[in-house]
Formats: structure tokens, sequence, C-alpha cells
């Protein structure tokens, strides 16, 4: 039996370092932009409970470039589509719910008494990153839907074509490519909502999967 297509679930904390570059505005961070490992919030007390967002997101780099290697040497019978997931929360998933703490309060009680504390200075900084990185229910399910079907290059030649310019404007990644998203056998693109005002470009994901989120945590 053969495998003809893996969806990874890879995931932003692969990204997390630019949350607070201010050198990156919106729909700077691109699915070619170099890896920056880990999503550390500003306010000491999330760090206690948030667990090693660090070795999380190298894990999650790893697992890409498996996906990418495997891709190189198997892409003409099994082809790997890795999805760089946003924020999603349990249950509804409502940007109203969308918190520096990660997940809505009822999911936060342990089945005691639910308490919103007041959100610090630097909770209201984090929460800005995580509602710009937020993938409602219904785009998790377009994008996934469209990862099946898309068409994946088979060989070097091919993926070369259908890259195109598939590259940020940054010396180091044009003239190398070493972080190019489109390979024999393999795409990488971020999946997160259309949210106002983000740092994650979509333009990929719209480009190579057809699908137009319908969603934004701003609105």
């Amino acid at each position: 039996c053969k495998v003809r297509r893996v969806i990874l679930a890879s995931s932003n904390h692969v990204m997390g370092g630019y949350k607070d570059l201010s050198t990156h505005g919106p729909s700077s961070i691109h699915p070619t932009s170099p890896p920056r490992v880990g999503t550390i919030p500003l306010n000491p007390a999330q760090i206690a409970s948030s667990g090693d967002a660090i070795a999380y997101g190298t894990a999650k780099l790893a697992a890409e470039r498996l996906a990418m290697t495997l891709g190189e040497l198997y892409g003409d019978v099994t082809s790997f589509v890795v999805l760089r997931i946003g924020w999603c929360q349990p249950g509804e998933n409502l940007p109203s719910t969308l918190s520096a703490a990660g997940s809505p309060p009822e999911f936060l009680a342990d089945g005691g008494e639910v308490v919103v504390e007041e959100a610090s200075e630097d909770d209201k900084k984090d929460e800005l990153w995580y509602k710009g990185m937020w993938l409602s229910n219904r785009d998790f399910l377009g994008y996934f839907g469209a990862a099946i079907d898309l068409v994946v290059p088979t060989t070097e030649e091919e993926a070369t074509l259908k890259g195109g310019d598939n590259v940020t404007t940054d010396d180091e990644i044009s003239s190398t490519g070493v972080h190019r998203n489109v390979r024999k056998g393999f795409v990488l693109v971020n999946a997160m909502s259309k949210n106002s005002g983000a740092k994650w470009n979509l333009e990929e994901t719209e480009k190579r999967l057809g699908v137009v989120s319908k969603d934004d945590s701003m609105s």
C-alpha cells in the first residue's frame, strides 16, 4: 500500500521568535523566512505555565526538515504538505476568548470556578500576537481539505517552475534559496486566518492551496 500524501501539522512556534521584533511588521513572516523558534511570553508568570516553547518549536522544525528530505527522496510517490498552524483553541475557538493564557477560561478552571484575572500590560502585548495568528475552525478545515488535493511537484525541475519567485526579499534567502517552501515532493505554507495587522503573510497559502481565509480575529 503506497501513501500518496502526508500532511504535517507544524506550528507557529517555528517562527515565534519574530513576535517582538520591531523590524517585522504586518505580512512580513513568509514561509520562506528564516526560522526563529519559540514564542516567549513577556509576562514571567506566563513563561512558567506555558512550557518550553523553544524545544517545542525546534521539534516542529525538525519534523519540517524531515518531511522536506523525504520529499526529495520519495516525492514522486509520497508528497508532503506542511501547514504552519496558527492559534487554535479547544471548543468553539472564538476570537473573544483569545488571551495570553492560551485557552478559554473554562478550559483552565480544572473543574472549579472560572476566574478571569486582569491582564497585565505585557499580557495585552502578547495577546495581539495571539490574535494575529488565530486560525478559525472553518479556515482550519478549509486548509486541510485543500492540502489533501494540492498538486505537489514530483521533480526538482517542476518545483523550480512552480516555485517561481516564492522567496522573500532578504538577500540571504534570495541568494541561496535555503528556505524555499516549494520543492520536489514538498510544499510548506502558513496556516492562519486573515487577521488584520498580523505579521503572518498568507500570499503563498492562497496561491498554493487556492483557499482564501474567511475569518478575521479583529472583526
